[in-house]
């Protein structure tokens, strides 16, 4: 779909940006956050180019939720499409890890907590490695527990060459297929993809236990903080811009990822065919890397005065044609390696 194009293309140059103005306009106060903030930008765009090269689309039928991905006119084979089918799944199952992940350093962060040093050095490779392990265990239950057979198949085949237009032999999926009924109209439970959804619903819940526990005492952390100094005012208001920033950053997901997700998967269960309408699920996936970061660069005041300066930089360089210099403004006072936090906020 030329939507989940556009929003993979545009993910990759935002993320990129932000990349940038992580590493040369984070405040001093930042530390090692600004490493975990990377991490997710090249996640996202990691994810934004399975997007690019599978185009997959998500399809419902019954009591079974696919994500299609069509084989015809791609250079890939069909092997290689199913496996990056199954990393697909891991990305959506690494993303609820990451935020959990970022919620646990905040809270770490404003507690002044012990474990924080945990997140110097190599012992960072620890914390960066709990959204792949989630990753890992969606693939898994994916490409093995999810992955193509005979059943799926033949309940399927025929639906998507009426909906989508495709032959059996042009595309590759994953799903699961929770129950059918057998030729004397009996119900038959497959086990496999209830043990699948089983997993899937325990990281989905772990993650968001997480989150809400540690956000709920990283907000009445931060709101108890004293001021006594400038250097711990400026400390308590970059704290607050980063877990607002934190907040609608996990907010986006909720939103276009995990709802959407399990709505299809509560359809699944009620045996109702949402056909061609699923594919609002593919777009809204498509377009979350996209939207992600920008909570950051605007809620983030480093980052936002830097945007604002450029953009007043801009303006002035083109309401006076053939002038090389620009004129000076608020801005131009503040040091080229970071711009200092603005203390009425």
């Amino acid at each position: 779909m030329w939507i989940q194009d556009i929003a993979a293309c545009v993910s990759l140059v935002i993320n990129s940006f932000l990349i940038f103005m992580i590493l040369t306009k984070s405040p001093p106060q930042l530390g090692a956050y600004k490493y975990l903030m990377i991490y997710i930008s090249v996640f996202e765009m990691f994810c934004s180019i399975l997007d690019l090269i599978m185009v997959p689309q998500h399809f419902s039928h019954g009591p079974t939720f696919l994500v299609i991905v069509e084989t015809k006119d791609k250079l890939l084979s069909p092997t290689v499409l199913s496996i990056l089918n199954a990393l697909y799944w891991g990305c959506f199952g690494a993303s609820m890890a990451v935020f959990a992940v970022h919620f646990v350093y905040r809270w770490l962060v404003v507690s002044e907590n012990r474990l924080l040093q945990t997140f110097n050095g190599w012992k960072i490779c620890l914390w960066f490695s709990i959204p792949v392990w989630y990753g890992v265990t969606w693939v898994c239950t994916g490409y093995i527990l999810c992955g193509p057979n005979e059943n799926t198949s033949r309940f399927i085949k025929d639906n998507i060459k009426e909906v989508l237009g495709l032959e059996f032999n042009e595309y590759t999926y994953l799903g699961p297929f929770l129950y059918d009924k057998d030729e004397n109209g009996t119900d038959v439970v497959y086990v496999a993809p209830f043990i699948g959804l089983g997993i899937i619903s325990g990281t989905i819940c772990s993650s968001i236990v997480i989150v809400l526990t540690f956000g709920i005492l990283c907000y009445i952390r931060i709101k108890n903080i004293v001021v006594t100094t400038v250097n711990s005012l400026k400390m308590r208001s970059l704290q607050r811009q980063l877990f607002f920033a934190l907040v609608i950053q996990t907010l986006v997901p909720f939103l276009l990822m995990h709802i959407p997700v399990a709505l299809m998967f509560a359809f699944v269960f009620l045996d109702i065919d949402l056909g061609v309408y699923s594919a609002i699920v593919s777009m809204t996936i498509a377009i979350y890397p996209a939207v992600d970061p920008i909570p950051t660069l605007v809620i983030v005041e480093n980052y936002r005065k830097t945007i604002i300066y450029w953009i007043c930089c801009c303006k002035k360089a083109a309401h006076v044609p053939g002038q090389t210099t620009i004129e000076p403004t608020r801005f131009t006072t503040l040091p080229p390696s970071g711009l200092e936090l603005d203390l009425d906020n």
